[in-house]
């Protein structure tokens, strides 16, 4: 219709012939509007419309992959069947998933981490105390120092030494505003846990904060990076990652998202879901 009506208006505009069938058009080009964001409409034929989620295009086992596999489907994909809802699922590089939650180009964003800055546009599980409820988030995982071994770089738990304050982390991740605070130089030139650790093979750092079980398990055990990298412990941080709806989109229907929330934590706890975690290398709460 829009192209139509942009066809239709240049002869308008020299007043040619086709000037009556253009102002037709007029009206219900303004009543067609601007395009719905994500999720707008509550319910397509009596059911739920589908909620289009965003996740990371990087592997982060076992919770998920570019192919939307890993626990964090099977918990979802359980979600939907408890609750008879669906979800389509949508793979992009993170900062991008971030803004389309701001934006509400997305209803939902898989696996974020809570932030004073995020919640001016993302809905959280919450606790009475306002902070966001670890028994509803999809997973809790740790964010880990990384040291080139022979490196200046060091970690006891309590001071992080980095040469010129350089850090190398992944980007658009909730650690790198922290470190910034914190009078660090967060570099974020990479996506995925493999890349952050080559980068200290390189030597263009000493100190890399990486998040996951797939930054560690590949430090300890691909041979590229075994006596290079050392993990140091403990974990830099330990955070609770949820399942995050756009504000506006929660508040057009806060009991859809509370229930898919507490459907989480249900799955979460179930004896299945649990093994499936035991069997993916996780100790599942």
């Amino acid at each position: 219709m829009l192209s139509r009506l942009r066809l239709c208006l240049r002869p308008c505009l020299r007043l040619g012939p086709h000037l009556t069938g253009c102002l037709r058009l007029l009206p219900l080009a303004a009543a067609l509007g601007p395009a719905a964001p994500a999720g707008a409409a509550d319910t397509v034929a009596g059911r739920p419309a589908a909620l289009v989620m965003c996740y990371e295009d990087v592997v982060q086992r076992p919770w998920s992959s570019p192919g939307a596999t890993g626990l964090n489907f099977e918990l979802l994909r359980r979600v939907e069947r408890q609750l008879g809802e669906r979800f389509v699922y949508a793979a992009k590089p993170w900062r991008r998933c971030i803004e389309e939650l701001r934006l509400g180009s997305v209803d939902a964003v898989i696996a974020t981490a809570d932030s004073k800055a995020r919640r001016s546009f993302a809905a959280y599980p919450l606790l009475p105390d306002g902070s966001a409820d670890p028994a509803r988030a999809l997973f809790t995982d740790s964010v880990n120092v990384f040291l080139r071994a022979g490196g200046q770089g060091s970690w006891d738990g309590h001071t992080l030494v980095a040469p010129n304050q350089e850090v190398a982390v992944q980007s658009g991740y909730l650690v790198g505003a922290v470190l910034r605070e914190r009078g660090y130089r967060p570099r974020e030139l990479v996506k995925s846990a493999d890349d952050g650790l080559r980068l200290l093979l390189t030597g263009m750092f000493d100190v890399a904060i990486l998040q996951g079980i797939e930054a560690s398990s590949l430090a300890r055990s691909d041979p590229r990076f075994q006596g290079h990298v050392v993990q140091a412990t403990p974990p830099y941080w330990v955070l609770s990652f949820h399942l995050a709806f756009n504000r506006a989109a929660y508040q057009r229907n806060p009991r859809r998202a509370d229930a898919i929330w507490n459907a989480i934590a249900a799955v979460r706890g179930s004896a299945e879901y649990r093994q499936l975690a035991g069997e993916a290398g996780v100790t599942a709460p």
